[in-house]
């Protein structure tokens, strides 16, 4: 009995770092109430990456269908334990990385009118809302690529203004593809 003790107390001992230590990876729904803040870029910085942050946003979707119907789950999220900053000293880099996050959203909106614009049968919805995910994730890269390019990942204060006055607008025109879920009747 007592080598057993024994055994889970070295086991305990051991594992209580990793257990104490592991990152879940929770992540922040985008909200046009709720911007991000500092403290949410909570990774480590990649030294081998010149960036100043990192905004890890993500567009997730799924489908669930029944004979007549398909339910469609559409976020748009920020991960917290794989966004990084290296100084937090401006309020402009933060606003550069919120518009980021604002992108990811606009393309979230972009593939919810896609789908909702289409006609489905229960055998193509699934091909079909995947061709128009890729499709939107190709988009969206392109997109986050020429904002860093003519901001200059924030240095450049006009262009800056320019983009998130830009992606404001963008967003206020899909208002209407903002919600999470949404029901369409198959054909």
């Amino acid at each position: 009995m007592q080598v057993i003790k024994l055994l889970i107390s070295v086991l305990f001992l051991v594992l209580l770092p990793f257990i104490l230590f592991s990152q879940r990876c929770d992540s922040i729904t985008w909200s046009k109430h709720h911007d991000l803040k500092w403290r949410y870029f909570k990774a480590q910085p990649d030294p081998k990456n010149n960036a100043a942050a990192l905004t890890e946003a993500s567009i997730y979707y799924q489908i669930s269908t029944t004979h007549r119907f398909a339910k469609f789950t559409v976020t748009c999220s920020f991960y917290p334990c794989k966004s990084w900053v290296k100084t937090r000293s401006t309020y402009r880099l933060l606003e550069h990385e919120q518009t980021h996050f604002d992108i990811a959203e606009y393309h979230k909106r972009l593939l919810m009118k896609e789908i909702m614009n289409r006609q489905y049968t229960a055998a193509n919805i699934f091909a079909s809302v995947q061709e128009f995910g890729k499709m939107i994730t190709d988009l969206r890269k392109e997109m986050d690529d020429m904002y860093d390019l003519e901001t200059n990942h924030s240095l450049n204060e006009e262009k800056q203004k320019e983009w998130t006055k830009k992606i404001d607008k963008l967003l206020k025109k899909l208002d209407v593809y903002e919600g999470g879920s949404y029901l369409i009747a198959l054909n």
